[in-house]
């Protein structure tokens, strides 16, 4: 087992590849058990996607101890805990979160839902339609949907760009067969980390884990290096008689364990993280052309993004892009004034701390490192590289992502076609 004074976390790696990570918080009474795999839905086939949601759903139905829906839920909610899932593009999680005198009960539940799940044939069929009811109110969405557009334009007719949840076709083509293959070959202990965050004994929680997740089974899946669109800057537009015009206008930026990473936290917060960001304050505050303007960096393996997002009204998409536009602008041409980078360096130091207030943020904050990235830091080390960001890094990095290869736009909205979005963005 690992350990050391100067680690406020212990990880241990089971003869069949599991790896144990506890994050001890004694000053807590409850604690977090969780369940991360290393498979989402990057790693899915065209003719399956959206598996790997359907199979979170899946496992909510029924295992061999705990045979229902109702006998899953009440077995955590008949403590007082919280139960949940999600699956994202790179890994799915299980967790429970729960008094710390119940956590075996929460890892048994956890281990028996991922190692012996029913998957009956009619609750399939129902889950399906639960999932493309779910599927259905995203696309009604023009707010959240206008970021799938983005997706699709930033990584075309690959997993990266395909929606979670899958489409009508591939969700409905999926069977109990397809479903048990799936588990099998992304769900071995080798592709899996226990974490537990709280309330907990890393001794009494290696021991459990090594009694309740014995098996065997498959390394992690593989998945193809991300393609970019054609270099061209791209247009998305999807008509909608809507009261607002939503808008994301973005591109690629870096690879998650990428040495610029912190660079651009801190860039992405400075240009439109907070309400004291530049476009927050020129774009709403100044000028009043958007209620909510925003931007966002997502990073994968290979691969990342930096996306503006905001909802205007129609007739003042021209000037919230040309505002949006020069603030862009002025962040890759001029460096940051010292000022302004002290401030934002304790904004996002600050939220770093705010985010890891439950054991919940905890374990994900481990776990997620553990299975996605090239190391393990703690809080405190994650804060010391946001402090090692010079004004250099800041300019350098806006420059390297802010390419007229970033120029791309979806949009969502009325009255507008491809092409005078284009000609606004001044795209050939």
């Amino acid at each position: 087992m690992q350990t050391g004074s100067d680690r406020p976390y212990t990880r241990h790696v089971l003869p069949n590849g599991l790896r144990v990570l506890v994050a001890p918080m004694p000053h807590t009474r409850s604690v977090t058990v969780a369940l991360y795999f290393g498979s989402g839905s990057r790693y899915e086939p065209a003719q399956e996607q959206g598996i790997a949601h359907l199979v979170e759903h899946m496992l909510f139905k029924g295992s061999r101890r705990y045979p229902s829906a109702q006998s899953i839920s009440e077995t955590i909610e008949g403590v007082g805990g919280i139960l949940n899932a999600v699956t994202d593009k790179e890994l799915t999680a299980y967790y429970a979160k729960v008094a710390s005198r119940h956590a075996e009960l929460a890892f048994d539940l956890l281990a028996d839902m991922v190692q012996a799940p029913l998957l009956e044939a009619a609750e399939l069929e129902k889950e399906k339609r639960v999932v493309l009811e779910e599927l259905g109110l995203a696309q009604d969405a023009p707010g959240e949907w206008v970021h799938q557009l983005m997706s699709e334009l930033l990584w075309p007719e690959q997993p990266l760009g395909w929606e979670i949840a899958g489409t009508p076709a591939t969700v409905n083509a999926q069977t109990r067969d397809s479903l048990a293959a799936y588990i099998r070959r992304s769900y071995g202990p080798a592709n899996t980390v226990l974490m537990i965050a709280g309330d907990a004994d890393p001794g009494r929680v290696a021991t459990i884990a090594a009694e309740r997740y014995a098996g065997a089974g498959a390394a992690a899946p593989s998945w193809s290096p991300a393609r970019g669109a054609t270099g061209q800057p791209l247009v998305a537009l999807q008509e909608r008689e809507t009261e607002q015009a939503y808008l994301c206008l973005g591109g690629p930026a870096i690879a998650r364990g990428d040495p610029d990473r912190y660079a651009l936290r801190l860039a992405n917060a400075i240009l439109g993280d907070g309400m004291s960001s530049r476009l927050f304050l020129e774009v709403r505050e100044r000028r009043g052309l958007a209620y909510d303007v925003q931007s966002y960096v997502n990073a994968f393996y290979d691969t990342g993004a930096l996306v503006v997002t905001a909802g205007v009204e129609p007739e003042q998409v021209d000037p919230a892009l040309e505002a949006v536009l020069s603030e862009v602008d002025k962040l890759r041409q001029s460096p940051v004034p010292e000022t302004e980078l002290r401030k934002v360096k304790e904004y996002v130091k600050g939220r770093t701390v705010l985010s890891l207030e439950d054991s919940a943020s905890v374990a994900s904050w481990y776990a997620t490192q553990e299975l996605l990235t090239p190391e393990l830091l703690t809080p405190d080390e994650a804060i010391e590289r946001i402090e090692a960001v010079s004004v250099e890094d800041v300019l350098r990095v806006s420059r390297r992502v802010f390419t007229p290869d970033w120029l791309n736009l979806a949009y969502i909205g009325p009255g507008l076609h491809a092409d005078d979005l284009r000609r606004r963005l001044r795209l050939p």
